[in-house]
């Protein structure tokens, strides 16, 4: 909560009321759902270095939910059924369109525009926060690295999920250069490693 305020303080969040929820499941994946919700699972979260990966990681999901890109995606993949069913307010219509919604988030993979807009607008929302956008870059290099040696399933599902460009991290680097001023660090007063701990346990 500490991190995401942080991160969102400048550029605020529009009409969304942003959450985190940490999910037990040991895939490295992150998600953002209609309305606000980001989660992240807890594979992913035990890869992270510090919190300013976590940082960049959240400024990224927080962009697809305010960017509407995953909205826009569960509308392309819902049949023809399910949406009539949601405009005419059928209950049955509206559980079924909630439940393909789900599926489709769960194996959801951006299109390479909605990523780099993402990526943009999520570097903007870490440097206007002077959190040191170093972390991101890092995980992406980790990411491009697994792309690179021909892993992208098992329990890497944010490669099938965030389609990976040659020129990403690239791109992440020469937007971290416009950094306006020095980074200021996160939670200076925490252990990064109990707080994963902890989120383990709960």
């Amino acid at each position: 909560d500490t991190i995401l305020a942080r991160i969102t303080e400048r550029e605020g969040t529009g009409p969304y009321h942003l959450q985190v929820t940490i999910m037990d499941a040991r895939e490295v994946n992150a998600f953002a759902l209609p309305g606000g919700r980001i989660v992240v699972l807890r594979g992913l979260l035990d890869l992270t270095d510090g919190p300013e990966m976590l940082a960049g990681l959240l400024a990224h999901e927080a962009q697809h939910v305010l960017r509407r890109h995953t909205t826009r995606a569960i509308i392309q993949h819902a049949s023809t059924g399910l949406m009539v069913a949601a405009i005419a307010g059928d209950v049955s219509g509206l559980v079924a369109f909630a439940l393909e919604g789900a599926r489709v988030v769960a194996a959801l993979g951006y299109s390479r525009r909605a990523e780099a807009e993402a990526d943009a607008a999520g570097m903007r929302m870490l440097l206007g926060a002077h959190v040191d956008p170093a972390g991101l870059i890092r995980f992406f290099e980790r990411v491009a690295r697994q792309h690179a040696a021909a892993e992208p399933h098992g329990v890497w599902r944010y490669l099938s999920t965030h389609p990976v460009g040659d020129d990403r991290v690239e791109t992440l680097r020469a937007l971290a250069r416009r950094a306006p001023a020095p980074p200021v660090p996160l939670l200076p007063d925490y252990d990064w490693k109990d707080i994963k701990r902890i989120c383990s346990v709960a």
